[in-house]
């Protein structure tokens, strides 16, 4: 059974994220697949206390549940992320995540999930949500394959046409990724080559000053350091599953 897991940055479980982001899930409510919602207040979740560990330390042990949040992410097999946009930005509570999730974005632990990014806005915001938040699962190693705004303002939530064109798409996106094994794209390459320049230079510091570094550890671990592209590496990860 396919797996897709939903993080809402939104405290209003029938708010106007909660019920776009349900106009495409329900369609795969009758089918074979497994849904699960989450939002901000079903975690808890603490904020960095400055501590470098809450960004690269892999095994850094914190009080809080967000390995169990992560572990879900990773677990599923279509990752549908959204937010309202708040003073033309996430919630901070999504924010929360990503900032306390950060080793992710240096080291692609997304590994080519098909992912989808929502956002909601009363007026303005049309992408201010839905552009940054596409970039940083990029950069977290996702393949976003589709993001969409819904403005209340221009009648968006009430226009069946808008709703099912937009929707429908999404969801034909969902029904041929969820088949295919992760996969890389151009956006995906071009994080990759820049994060391993980096990785390699922590290489170098760890090999001159005897420094472990918990990005540098996952590069080696994954063996995704020994790839020249994010392609070949997926190709290999699947093929040895």
């Amino acid at each position: 059974m396919k797996k897709i897991f939903v993080l809402i940055g939104s405290r209003r479980k029938e708010g106007n994220t909660a019920n776009f982001i349900r106009r495409i899930t329900d369609k795969f409510e009758c089918e074979s697949f497994e849904i699960e919602y989450v939002f901000p207040q079903d975690y808890d979740i603490t904020a960095c206390d400055g501590d470098n560990k809450c960004f690269i330390d892999l095994n850094h042990n914190s009080n809080d549940e967000l390995k169990k949040l992560q572990k879900k992410i990773l677990d599923s097999d279509i990752f549908i992320v959204g937010s309202p946009v708040y003073v033309h930005s996430m919630t901070s509570d999504l924010k929360l995540f990503i900032e306390r999730s950060a080793w992710w974005a240096h080291t692609l632990r997304l590994g080519g999930k098909p992912v989808v990014v929502i956002s909601t806005c009363g007026s303005n915001g049309l992408k201010t949500v839905t552009e940054p938040l596409s970039e940083i699962m990029t950069f977290m190693g996702a393949n976003v394959i589709a993001n969409a705004n819904a403005v209340q303002a221009l009648g968006h939530f009430d226009d069946e046409v808008w709703l099912k064109e937009v929707t429908e798409t999404i969801i034909e996106r969902i029904k041929k990724y969820v088949q295919l094994p992760p996969m890389s794209n151009r956006f995906l390459e071009q994080v990759f080559t820049g994060s391993k320049l980096n990785i390699l230079e922590q290489l170098k510091v760890q090999e001159e000053l005897g420094i472990e570094l918990g990005e540098l550890e996952y590069w080696k671990k994954s063996g995704m350091i020994n790839f020249d592209s994010f392609e070949d590496y997926l190709i290999n990860s699947h093929e040895s599953s």
